[in-house]
């Protein structure tokens, strides 16, 4: 649900039939898949026209070397979404490279502090917050609710939050809706 709001937020930039690109996480990794399949979600429902999708691996280097490949054999590339916020980095990097930094719009996932200065100078479009900083507590609240209930209880999600340049000046600020997802 995470990438789908970061390729949501996306697609309101993009015109029906705009290429784009996904770089993947590790092939076989939940979360990677996850991720990729809400970006597909969002750019399918945007008529986007998603040109490659490779795995960056989560690193910055790979991601930078796949994006480069990609620049050059779809010079109309519109847009990249990575599946992490390293990627990210290494998207910028690579389109930097080719000249085409500001005429690709990047979006990223984890919100890292690297990418928070890209983000104030609109160089990453978005990114999303799963706050993993409190993902222990989640986990914590879950097992204590199942040893009070002595069940297993329905299924929870983590909240999970847009992160632009407004909302991140917003969060300075001291506000920040957090969307369950």
């Amino acid at each position: 649900k995470g990438a789908k709001m970061v390729g949501d937020y996306l697609a309101k930039k993009l015109q029906k039939g705009d290429q784009v690109a996904i770089i993947e996480g590790a092939p076989n990794a939940f979360n990677a898949i996850q991720r990729k399949h809400g970006f597909e979600d969002a750019m399918k429902a945007a008529g986007a026209n998603i040109v490659s999708s490779q795995s960056g691996f989560w690193e910055t280097e790979k991601a930078n070397q796949v994006v480069a490949a990609i620049a050059t054999e779809n010079p109309d590339l519109k847009a990249v979404l990575c599946a992490n916020d390293s990627m990210a980095l290494g998207a910028i990097a690579a389109l930097r490279a080719a000249g085409k930094e500001g005429k690709v719009l990047v979006v990223g996932y984890d919100n890292i502090s690297a990418v928070q200065q890209l983000l104030k100078e609109g160089k990453i479009l978005a990114t999303a917050d799963q706050h993993a900083d409190q993902l222990a507590v989640f986990g914590i609240d879950y097992a204590l609710e199942m040893l009070k209930t002595k069940a297993a209880p329905a299924d929870k999600e983590t909240p999970v939050e847009l992160i632009t340049a407004e909302s991140l000046a917003r969060i300075r600020a001291g506000w920040s809706p957090v969307v369950a997802a």
